[in-house]
């Protein structure tokens, strides 16, 4: 046998190691055949929810899936598969569990019985000792969701008791607002100014719209004795940015606007920064330029002024949206601003782009003569930049 065959030979029998290995843990699985394996073996599943174009759950596949230790303790304790969260089957197995569990992020691991019963829920990336960890988690009673919801409902003052319901409510995709109010019925206001009560609303009050959110807001100053004014105000932030900027993406002006108030009553510089951004983007969602002109002129220096992506933004919806020359004077010092804050040839053929729009073609040529230089530094080519030079000699 030849040296080179050999070589062959092992080079193959390794590729088909590897392969093989890659196959063994979380695999794309019929629920229905993996909930009667279930039954048959008395194991609870694990199921990932994942997305093709998932980074994280590429990352997990590739790397702790592949982790031997992952492999042996996952493949003991659990009936393992894997559904592809936005196939039709995995829409479908969404819809059946929904009640269960919601799937918000990818990958999601729902650790489920052979009743379809939720012992346990977490989502994200997990590094190896971590993921093995929450995989023990899960198979102790007592870190079980139901056992957790049912000591909660035994004793609903019992603050320790509501925070580890609340943990787990979330971590299974659901609101925990009415858990939280369950358990502040129980409490005096002068009860509620201590760390865990703090915790407790933090992370069971998460709707901006519940009522205990003026209460928090009034009562910043009692509860930054017993944490921090920063705390306080992060969670105010995150509380607007998790409730709004959907909103704004989704240009759901009418709700929008009638929950905004109530976030900018937090008087919070980081919350009024947001607010000008989710302004921004639903007055440009419903083609209203007229809010977005007056939103623009008179917060951008305030809140916009140090971020060149921000700029360029507004600039470039002033330049395609807005006609009148006072206007594009506001646009062409922003972009101006904006180049001082770093050069890059787009941001001068930004200016060209707004002073050939007002017909200042003095100004646009100069401008467009620095992009040449820019370009000609860098030895990018230089043509469309020379016919450009050439019509605007023309005026």
């Amino acid at each position: 046998m030849s040296k080179l065959f050999l070589n062959l030979f092992f080079f193959l029998v390794l590729s088909t190691s590897a392969f093989a290995q890659k196959q063994t843990l979380f695999l794309d699985t019929n629920y229905d055949t993996a909930l009667a394996q279930s039954k048959k073996e008395n194991k609870p599943i694990a199921i990932m929810f994942y997305a093709n174009w998932c980074a994280h759950c590429k990352k997990m596949k590739e790397e702790i899936f592949m982790d031997a230790d992952v492999i042996k303790f996952y493949s003991t304790s659990y009936i393992c598969i894997a559904v592809d969260a936005e196939s039709a089957e995995g829409i479908a197995l969404k819809n059946k569990l929904q009640s269960k569990f919601l799937v918000k992020s990818y990958p999601t691991f729902a650790f489920i019985d052979s009743n379809e019963n939720l012992l346990y829920c977490i989502a994200g990336e997990f590094k190896k000792d971590i993921f093995i960890l929450e995989g023990t988690k899960a198979l102790v009673p007592e870190n079980q969701f139901t056992f957790i919801k049912e000591k909660f409902n035994a004793d609903n003052s019992n603050a320790e008791n509501c925070l580890r319901y609340i943990i787990v409510t979330r971590k299974a995709g659901f609101d925990a607002t009415s858990i939280t109010q369950n358990y502040l019925k129980t409490k005096s206001e002068a009860e509620l100014f201590t760390e865990l009560n703090w915790k407790i609303l933090a992370n069971g009050i998460n709707n901006i719209q519940a009522k205990e959110v003026p209460f928090i807001v009034a009562k910043k100053e009692e509860f930054a004795k017993v944490v921090t004014l920063s705390r306080i105000e992060k969670k105010l932030v995150y509380m607007v940015s998790d409730n709004l900027k959907p909103l704004a993406d989704l240009g759901d002006t009418l709700r929008y606007n009638k929950v905004r108030p109530i976030a900018a009553s937090f008087q919070i510089r980081k919350v009024d920064s947001l607010l000008f951004r989710y302004d921004l983007t639903i007055n440009e969602y419903s083609q209203n330029w007229k809010n977005y002109k007056k939103t623009s002129e008179t917060l951008v220096e305030k809140f916009a002024w140090k971020d060149s992506n921000a700029l360029v933004e507004i600039c470039n919806n002033y330049l395609t949206h807005i006609e009148d020359k006072k206007s594009l004077d506001f646009a062409i010092t922003c972009a101006k601003q904006a180049l001082t804050l770093g050069e890059s040839l787009d941001k001068y053929l930004l200016i060209v782009k707004l002073y050939t729009k007002e017909k200042d073609y003095t100004n646009a040529l100069l401008y467009a003569n620095n992009a040449k230089t820019i370009a000609t530094n860098f030895g990018w080519k230089t043509e469309n930049l020379d016919k450009l030079l050439v019509d605007l000699k023309k005026h």
